[in-house]
């Protein structure tokens, strides 16, 4: 079957990466030498990653449950996407909030917030180790072994696709919190479905930033279950970026393969307390 998610997405990132370069987006926003490099290795990374993945699980499921295989396939369509959905989008919110307080963890994911920009390229950017220790993509190669590769190609196309939404630089979405009839709504909906404006907080620092917060992909639901969603009607933080300067001058190379490349310098996730329970682990330094 062919991979129809990936062409989805695929499609929607780069729609919206030119309607950005259209708007002016991209004009004198001083990214730094060899940012758009990440961005692309990035997304090229995933896509040789993710099958790979799959494949792997796929064999190890095999090996391990012969007898398992198209066990859930005569499940009705609606209940087997919820089978692939929730527990990835579940397992996705924990590795992301664990990410953002244990330093070993923020080694693999601070690639994705070390731009001082919030835009449509960076949303797959990440260090190559990052897409390894992802549960969504572990879980996906398990129930495609299963027999649900249908409800796996949906899933996937719409937490690739929110994904890509969920980073466009456009803030004119705050005016749609200050309608008088759509303000209400917006933001009720914030509390089931995670949206550019609670995810640009997430990216930010300072006013309006919720860096030990907003960790949902594509439910905010779990957020708000787990006591970490900030909602601050759109409003886009101060800026953007890690608190180490350091951190977000590094070369291409070390941005995406590190531990690989290494350079000595202490990094703290974040300069705002942890959230529990992982208060801890922020007064530990990563020396990479």
């Amino acid at each position: 079957m062919p991979n129809y998610d990936e062409i989805i997405v695929a499609s929607a990132f780069f729609a919206l990466l030119l309607g950005e370069f259209a708007a002016g987006m991209y004009k004198n926003n001083n990214r730094q030498p060899g940012e758009w490099l990440v961005d692309g290795i990035s997304f090229i990374q995933l896509g040789l990653i993710k099958p790979t993945i799959l494949l792997i699980t796929f064999f190890m499921a095999q090996l391990l449950f012969p007898d398992a295989k198209d066990s859930l396939q005569g499940l009705p369509f609606w209940v087997g996407f919820l089978i692939v959905f929730l527990p990835d989008d579940l397992s996705h919110y924990w590795i992301h909030r664990l990410a953002h307080n244990f330093p070993w963890l923020w080694g693999l994911h601070r690639t994705h917030h070390t731009p001082n920009v919030y835009h449509v390229s960076i949303a797959f950017r990440e260090n190559w180790l990052w897409f390894w220790v992802m549960p969504g993509l572990w879980w996906a190669g398990v129930m495609v072994y299963l027999g649900l590769i249908e409800q796996v190609i949906l899933s996937a196309a719409i937490i690739g696709t929110h994904n890509v939404w969920l980073h466009h630089g456009s803030t004119k979405d705050q005016a749609l919190y200050q309608h008088r009839f759509i303000g209400p709504f917006m933001q009720r909906l914030e509390y089931i479905i995670n949206t550019p404006g609670l995810h640009r907080g997430h990216h930010g620092l300072g006013k309006n930033s919720v860096p030990y917060g907003n960790f949902s992909q594509t439910l905010s639901l779990w957020d708000v279950i787990f006591g970490t969603a900030t909602f601050n009607k759109g409003a886009p933080p101060e800026y953007y970026g890690t608190t180490n300067p350091e951190s977000m001058k590094q070369r291409w190379y070390y941005q995406l393969w590190w531990p690989l490349f290494k350079k000595q310098t202490s990094i703290l996730p974040n300069d705002k307390p942890a959230s529990w329970p992982f208060k801890k682990s922020i007064c530990k330094c990563l020396s990479t």
